[in-house]
């Protein structure tokens, strides 16, 4: 008994020299060149790690090197694509918007540095518009998802969510990414990413375009998403759009029932939803146009308040296919210098790049942004898409042979 109680007593006495041994190992003030116990021990002190190396026949610490930071870790590319879908263009017009929710399955804070989408079938793409769906909108997007035996839902205008509006940033939905043709919108300027938040949700807005004629074996398309990641040490960049209202007659040439701005309103609203058909009255207000008796004109303009200070880092311009020209511009509010931000001297529908500044500009409260937009209906007799159209009273409209004055803004707070 007394053995084993010596034994216990041994054993003890051991462990407590072990743990005072380490404990003031661990408090011991390490030099370079001061002794150490054992060869290759390390001992990490003020953010260098000394190593016990030989030196002769002694133990020495060796001179510190400092810690090397330990990287972000950032998630590899994410690939998402819409389900494959065959348009078919409602009350015999030839557009058709369809929108398809994709979950990306965030579990953290999460910073897009690139996106590109890329559609399978250019032959029916006109354009595709990916907005960021707040968790707190997901369930009433799956509600809406699950209505549609199809995939996706019809939502012409917007992402079709219950409140959400093609301009309002306090929309349930907002825009993130677009491709259209010749579109170079995909990497964002360095030290800038767009956030999302845990459970966040994309939505893929498919504009088709299907020409008359086409057989049904050449309408199915799907779009694929490519997000490439950041560190979540960059500033969040965020999107504005500046658009114009549209008021383009008919040409003195030409003549028909839709040349009548009423009867143009109507079939808008048939080929595509009375809430598209609302935004041109939306834009004449916003912009300070009658929208009681508009003028018609060729030209169309807006000039859009700077509500907040931001970085402005680029603009990509927009219209559809009768577009002659446009230019965005930044005014300064105090001087009233000007800026152009973009500008398409000729414009090229297959042609719709992101210009990024060489140096971005801070614009404070006051400033403005403003966009400027020609158009040519005499392209009509040029283009094979109007053939068989009869002319119509053009203004701001989800089809093709609508048309759009748009700027879209990327900035920083």
């Amino acid at each position: 008994m007394r053995l084993i109680r010596n034994l216990i007593a041994f054993f003890l006495v051991g462990a407590l020299g072990l743990f005072s041994f380490n404990a003031i190992a661990a408090t011991t003030n390490v030099r370079a060149g001061g002794s150490c116990p054992k060869v290759d021990e390390t001992v990490v002190q003020k953010s260098l790690t000394y190593t016990c190396i030989k030196s002769g026949k002694r133990l020495i610490w060796s001179k510190g090197v400092p810690v090397a930071p330990i990287a972000p870790t950032v998630a590899k590319d994410l690939v998402l694509t819409t389900p494959s879908y065959t348009p078919t263009p409602p009350n015999g017009g030839s557009d058709e918007y369809r929108c398809f929710l994709l979950n990306p399955k965030f579990m953290k804070e999460t910073y897009l540095k690139s996106v590109t989408i890329t559609p399978d079938n250019l032959a029916v793409s006109h354009h595709g518009i990916l907005y960021r769906v707040p968790s707190m909108s997901v369930s009433t997007t799956e509600t809406l998802d699950a209505k549609s035996t199809e995939p996706g839902w019809p939502c012409f205008g917007d992402t079709g969510i219950p409140g959400a509006t093609a301009f309002s940033p306090a929309s349930p939905s907002s825009w993130i990414s677009f491709w259209a043709p010749g579109g170079n919108f995909k990497s964002y300027p360095t030290g800038t990413g767009m956030k999302f938040n845990v459970e966040d949700q994309f939505i893929l807005q498919s504009h088709f375009m299907v020409m008359p004629g086409s057989a049904a074996d050449d309408k199915r398309a799907s779009m694929k998403i490519t997000i490439e990641f950041a560190s979540n040490s960059v500033a969040e960049l965020k999107t504005m759009l500046v658009a114009a209202p549209i008021e383009v007659p008919c040409a003195t040439s030409e003549s028909g029932p839709l040349c009548n701005r009423d009867a143009a309103l109507a079939d808008l609203a048939k080929r595509t939803s009375a809430k598209a058909a609302l935004q041109e009255t939306a834009l004449l207000l916003t912009c300070g146009k009658n929208a009681l008796k508009p003028i018609p004109s060729s030209v169309s303009d807006c000039s859009q308040r700077v509500n907040s200070g931001m970085k402005i880092y680029g603009a990509t311009p927009h219209m559809h296919q009768l577009g002659k020209s446009v230019t965005v511009t930044y005014v300064n509010g105090v001087t009233g210098e000007k800026t152009i931000l973009a500008t398409r001297p000729q414009w090229n529908f297959d042609d719709q790049r992101t210009d990024w500044l060489a140096t971005p500009i801070t614009a404070q409260i006051g400033d403005r942004v403003s966009i400027t937009c020609t158009y040519d209906v005499g392209l009509r007799s040029l283009l094979p898409i109007y053939k068989n159209l009869s002319p119509n009273y053009v203004v701001w409209g989800e089809g093709t042979r609508d048309e759009m004055c748009l700027a879209i803004i990327n900035y920083t707070d």
